[in-house]
């Protein structure tokens, strides 16, 4: 008797933890992320890189699963003695499975229009150029309390237009990246 008392507490307070669903329908939120990268290099021709990328959304939840955000993000980067400024707005869509566990994965994918201010030693002259990034992103996020969530999420990153241009059409040539952010999660409910 005691023993099966036992094992019904330990499965009640495992229930306890994931009752009360990470997301739900007409849920809002704010998610900030960020990241910061240095990288040091050596030999004649190379040059170190130092990258600060700053990314912000407002979502809401159409449904249990599904969420959609109006975004913004910012990237300041120094590559080769050159500066490159980006900031772009977008917009975000997420599909999260099992929305009522306390760990939620979710896939998704975001497009954004950007400007690239680039300052620098190019052989071109300095530009201000526009973009398209789009990009699959997968992620888990973790439900801390009621009103908080911490989650990693990986972004793959496809530019398009003139920043993919080589450096000799006076883009700096960015074709492709992988990105991997931690962030925090307020939800308004």
């Amino acid at each position: 008797m005691k023993r099966g008392l036992m094992v019904l507490s330990v499965v009640g307070v495992m229930c306890a933890g994931v009752a009360s669903a990470a997301v739900q329908q007409g849920d809002t939120e704010l998610e900030f992320l960020g990241s910061w990268l240095t990288v040091n290099a050596e030999g004649e021709d190379a040059s170190d890189v130092d990258a600060l990328i700053l990314f912000g959304s407002m979502g809401y939840f159409l449904t249990d699963n599904i969420q959609v955000a109006p975004a913004v993000l910012g990237a300041w980067t120094e590559i080769l003695d050159t500066d490159y400024d980006i900031f772009a707005l977008g917009v975000r869509a997420k599909y999260h499975f099992m929305p009522t566990n306390q760990w939620v994965p979710y896939v998704g994918v975001q497009l954004f229009w950007g400007n690239v201010d680039i300052d620098g030693d190019l052989d071109a002259e300095d530009a201000d150029l526009d973009a398209f990034l789009w990009s699959p992103v997968a992620g888990a996020r973790f439900e801390l309390n009621a009103y908080n969530d911490f989650f990693v999420e990986y972004q793959y990153h496809l530019w398009e237009d003139d920043i993919s241009d080589s450096p000799d059409s006076g883009g700096p040539g960015f074709d492709e990246g992988h990105a991997i952010f931690m962030g925090l999660v307020h939800q308004f409910k």
